[in-house]
């Protein structure tokens, strides 16, 4: 019986960047919670940001955040990976050698960029972040960051692909987040440890664990759950992973397959 379903955000529930979520998602958690199961959203994106797309139901569900570098609820932490802040500084100096690219740095509650560039007003207008502008990285950053994400508008994984992966996977996961996003964490964070991480805090297996996502920063989550779903639109690599193939985001493929499982839970009561 499944306790506990995952799932990506950008890509898989909403278009990337937006908050266009299918409302029927909230009715869905709800009743899911009703029948015993736990509902986790884990994402590239911040706490806030997650929280406030999820607003009707943000304090029955579980977060992993930024990548998988935190999981949380609304009230605790329960696990945060912290990059080392000597070679943060070291990456740093590398993606401003990368054409064309941007940066943000993730703390636990604020991004931060260095200017008022593109970026900036995606991510405060339409992601809805807390993000501060704060001028040079090096001088003002006092917070701890667990995630670095490079930005270019088109093509971040081409680019980042050149040179920068090949000198610094052996220190740091770097994973493509989408057309325009390379996220950069720690070795030992992922969005699939760390579902692995809430699943041992839970008392639920991976035979009790449904999943859903897209892009190849999805890959563990959907290798940590037994019942994995990449959403029709995800990439080819994706879909070849997971066990089943959802219909596409345009068709709200993921509510479809929960309202299905809802029934199904409904029936057998």
């Amino acid at each position: 019986m499944i306790k506990l379903i995952a799932s990506d955000i950008d890509g898989t529930l909403v278009p990337d960047g937006t908050a266009e979520i299918d409302k029927r998602i909230f009715d869905v958690i709800r009743r899911l919670k009703e029948h015993g199961i736990i509902f986790v959203g884990a994402s590239g994106r911040q706490f806030a940001s997650m929280a406030r797309l999820f607003a009707p139901v943000s304090e029955d569900i579980y977060y992993i955040t930024e990548g998988g570098t935190v999981v949380r609820d609304t009230r605790h932490i329960y696990d945060m990976h912290v990059i080392d802040r000597e070679q943060l500084f070291e990456m740093i100096a590398d993606v401003k050698k990368l054409k064309d690219c941007d940066i943000m740095l993730s703390g636990l509650d604020t991004a931060y960029c260095e200017d008022k560039s593109e970026m900036f007003y995606w991510m405060r207008d339409s992601y809805r972040f807390n993000i501060e502008v704060v001028g040079d990285f090096e001088t003002h950053i006092t917070d701890e960051i667990v995630k670095l994400s490079i930005y270019h508008k088109d093509n971040a994984e081409a680019i980042v692909n050149e040179w920068f992966t090949d000198k610094w996977k052996d220190k740091f996961k770097i994973a493509s987040a989408g057309i325009m996003w390379m996220d950069v964490t720690g070795l030992t964070a992922d969005k699939g440890s760390s579902l692995q991480a809430l699943q041992k805090q839970l008392g639920i297996t991976k035979e009790e664990t449904m999943a859903f996502g897209d892009n190849l920063n999805d890959l563990g989550l959907l290798a940590a759950a037994e019942e994995s779903y990449a959403i029709g639109s995800a990439r080819d690599e994706v879909k070849a992973a997971a066990k089943h193939v959802a219909p596409p985001l345009k068709e709200n493929g993921e509510t479809e397959v929960l309202l299905k499982l809802l029934e199904e839970l409904d029936a057998n009561k």
